[in-house]
């Protein structure tokens, strides 16, 4: 009977067990759909704030697009431009040069500007920042039925959404185009400015998508062509998406739309741009946005086959001595031993004792035999590591076997592509130096070592083998990092073992490569060019052969010092740090000797103070109580020769011309109102006095606005009305005589101009004030 009774005791558990996976499931399958509506929701929501935030971005960029170019097009000089007829020819103009750079400064002023061009019809002129070409020979003229449509319906402006450029004017073959006929009333248009925009500025102001997924941001048109296509998502046929939006219907709610594309379902959510008609569409896919609820979905799973397994395991055991001996078990992983006592279960039958007792034995004999192994690997794992990395130089394939099979998986060293040996060389010293060359070289290895580890810490991995005469370094790169970087970081450790030792070293770089197993070509390469470089002075970086090639001759970089004293002469700070970078990159990533990178850096200092001195020879305001032909002399690396010339000859070069500009502007203003002054009561045009002053009339109108804030018929205007009012007050003159001391040529003019200034004629300007 109590057989009996055990048995259905075990049943019963075992049933109960079972009827709680009905509870589990459908808490489960609620809980799935609950959060996968709520993970779709969440999509929607986010994804329409990124989408609200770009479309302001966006159209934020092309209304300041169209005010600029508005503001452009109503220069002094374009508005001459666009009166120019047939003749005279623009090649032959001067005011063509000044509207070039006018070009320039307007292309450069926003960062999401291409290129610009100026149209001139009825010479079918293109002028742009860099020619002048006629228009059947413009390369690219995609543009011009759009503007004969826009000529046609009378538009005053109009935007190509987007345009496939052509030709080798722009530098992105898509861009979005502004037109804007000039002038802005017109039976038909004389001339017109084209604006190119990138497309890509668009793409980046996308920065991530709903849950980190690699999601797609599409920008259509109105038509529904394809403007922009951002994310790591790329169609194939992006159209195909405005297609079926057109074709389906709306999301309601607070869900997305579901589709399927060429890459899978998405969800997509869209808004439209008020402003310009631009379709925002993006795109998450459905299995990144769903991930979560897929993990729930495979939690009920497991959890249903764990209870169901239990159920099986309480039917057949019993129940009381199966949770004894895996507790036991437990406590044995654990490394308690067995139990103190408490809980006593009863007796095991023969058949559970002893099974449970072997697997007790041998999970401790198991452990015990773990921690010895784990052990001894610890303490021979620096001792391995040495022994793999020198028979790597070596090319000992056989003693970096032990590391391959035995080296655990957090013990990674290279993760990197590319690999480059770097052999440190003691010079030879004389016996007051610091470290002497017989008895303190291994000292002196050591602490370039760990200079050399601290250099380069976090920029690549690097290690580090200390022989009985050299250091060899070993370099880890990505693979565009390896031509800039390998003759910089050998520079890097040269100069600080210079300045922190006071001792210097002579360092190889042997050749890249890209195989772990061949690191004892580089390392080779490297030591026969400490050979070949033994007779020499020393304290210098040498290239090891670069697979048996020639050394190649590198030509003075003179369109980066071009670019970099026009950058000095603008005085754009910004543009002459990265033409200074791109001066010393160029001869870092060769393989120049640092004997001949300062030879060029010596002919740069020339270029630049050649370049100060036409403004003034005598610098020594400039640089007071420095010399810097001598402060040159002690410059011993490339990286310190950088920042010497960004900090101590190019800053303060730019702060002498900036001050020279604000200056020549002071007299030029200075010098214009003498001119207004002396010759208000002739006539006085803004071409007389640009011709007078030796400026374009452009640019004195440009500086006469910045200067006084308003144009220089509006300031001549108002100085005439104060002598005016001066003449109407302490004379007796009639109107005729005023107008004629003041330069109007009539009476009639000088009221109308001074009505349209005061609000009342001059009559009753001297009634008033007399009474």
């Amino acid at each position: 009977m109590n057989l009996v009774r055990k048995l259905i005791r075990q049943r019963q558990i075992a049933l109960l067990l079972l009827l709680s996976i009905v509870p589990v499931i459908g808490f489960g399958t609620f809980s799935y759909y609950t959060s996968l509506r709520l993970i779709e929701a969440e999509v929607k929501r986010t994804s329409e704030v990124a989408i609200a935030q770009m479309k302001e971005q966006v159209d934020q960029l092309l209304r300041q697009i169209e005010e600029v170019t508005g503001q452009f097009s109503l220069q002094a000089g374009m508005l001459q431009f666009v009166k120019i007829q047939e003749t005279p020819l623009l090649g032959t103009l001067q005011a063509v040069n000044d509207i070039r750079r006018d070009l320039i400064n307007f292309s450069s002023s926003i960062h999401a500007v291409d290129s610009v061009y100026l149209y001139h019809r009825k010479q079918k002129l293109v002028l742009t920042s860099t020619l002048l070409s006629d228009l059947d020979s413009f390369p690219d003229a995609s543009w011009r039925p759009f503007l004969q449509q826009a000529a046609a319906e009378r538009k005053s402006k109009l935007w190509i959404t987007p345009r496939a450029m052509s030709g080798d004017v722009g530098k992105n073959p898509e861009a979005l185009t502004y037109l804007l006929p000039l002038p802005y009333f017109y039976e038909e248009p004389d001339a017109a400015l084209i604006v190119n925009v990138k497309t890509s500025v668009i793409a980046d102001m996308i920065r991530s998508f709903p849950f980190d997924s690699r999601g797609g941001l599409l920008v259509l048109s109105e038509g529904g062509q394809t403007i922009v296509q951002a994310g790591q998502l790329r169609l194939k046929k992006p159209d195909a998406i405005g297609v079926k939006l057109e074709a389906g219907t709306p999301a309601e709610g607070s869900r997305p739309v579901k589709l399927e594309t060429e890459a899978g379902a998405m969800y997509v959510t869209t808004e439209r741009s008020a402003a310009y008609g631009f379709l925002y569409v993006m795109l998450i896919p459905a299995d990144a946005a769903s991930h979560n609820a897929q993990l729930l979905k495979i939690w009920i799973v497991a959890a249903t086959a764990a209870l169901s397994l239990l159920s099986l395991f309480v039917a057949y055991f019993n129940v009381r001595r199966f949770q004894s001996g895996l507790r036991n078990i437990f406590l044995t992983l654990r490394g308690k031993g067995d139990a103190d006592g408490e809980d006593e279960p009863g007796a095991f039958g023969a058949d559970y004792a002893e099974g449970f007792a072997r697997i007790e034995n041998g999970i401790t004999a198991l452990l015990k035999e773990m921690g010895d192994v784990r052990s001894q690997w610890s303490s021979q794992l620096p001792v391995l590591r040495d022994h793999f990395l020198m028979s790597a130089l070596l090319g000992n394939k056989a003693g970096m076997d032990p590391w391959l099979r035995q080296k655990p998986a957090e013990t990674e060293l290279f993760p990197d592509p590319v690999f480059c040996v770097l052999v440190a060389e003691m010079d030879t010293t004389g016996e007051t130096a610091r470290f002497r060359s017989s008895e303190d070289r291994r000292l002196f290895l050591f602490a370039v070592a760990n200079i050399s580890q601290e250099l380069l810490r976090g920029k690549f991995e690097t290690e580090t083998v200390i022989s009985r005469q050299h250091v060899a370094v070993i370099l880890n790169m990505p693979q565009h990092e390896a031509d800039r970087e390998t003759v910089r970081a050998a520079e890097s450790i040269r100069y600080a073992v210079s300045s922190y030792l006071k001792q210097t070293v002579t360092i190889a770089v042997g050749r890249q490569i890209t195989d772990f197993r061949e690191l004892s070509v580089s390392y080779q390469d490297a030591l026969h060019a400490l050979q070949e470089n033994w007779p020499k002075a020393g304290n210098e970086v040498v290239r090891g052969s670069q697979e048996q090639e020639m050394p190649v001759s590198v030509p003075y970089p003179a369109e980066c010092e071009s670019a970099l004293l026009a950058a000095i002469r603008e005085g754009d700070r910004a543009q002459t740090v990265r033409e200074l970078n791109a001066f010393f990159d160029g001869l870092n990533s060769s393989r120049l000797p640092f004997a001949l990178i300062k030879t060029y850096a010596m002919q740069l200092l020339v270029s630049v103070i050649r370049l100060l001195q036409e403004y003034d020879p005598d610098l020594t305001q400039t640089f007071p109580g420095r010399s810097l032909y001598a402060e040159f002399a002690q410059m011993n690396a490339s990286l310190v020769l950088c920042d010497w010339f960004s900090e101590t000859v190019i800053a303060p070069g730019i702060d002498f011309l900036n001050g020279l500009k604000r200056l020549r502007m002071e007299t030029i203003m200075e010098r214009t109102r003498k001119l207004i002054e002396e010759r208000y009561a002739q006539d006085l045009s803004l071409q007389l006095a640009a011709d007078q002053l030796g400026l374009s009339p452009s640019y004195l109108s440009e500086l006469i606005k910045q200067h006084w804030g308003e144009t220089f018929i509006a300031y001549v205007t108002r100085y005439r009305i104060d002598k005016a009012k001066n003449l109407l007050l302490k004379t007796e003159l009639n109107i005729a005589d005023i107008a004629a001391e003041i330069g109007y040529g009539n009476a009639t003019h000088l009221i109308r101009v001074f009505k349209k200034s005061e609000g009342m004629t001059p009559g009753e300007y001297r009634l008033r004030s007399r009474s």
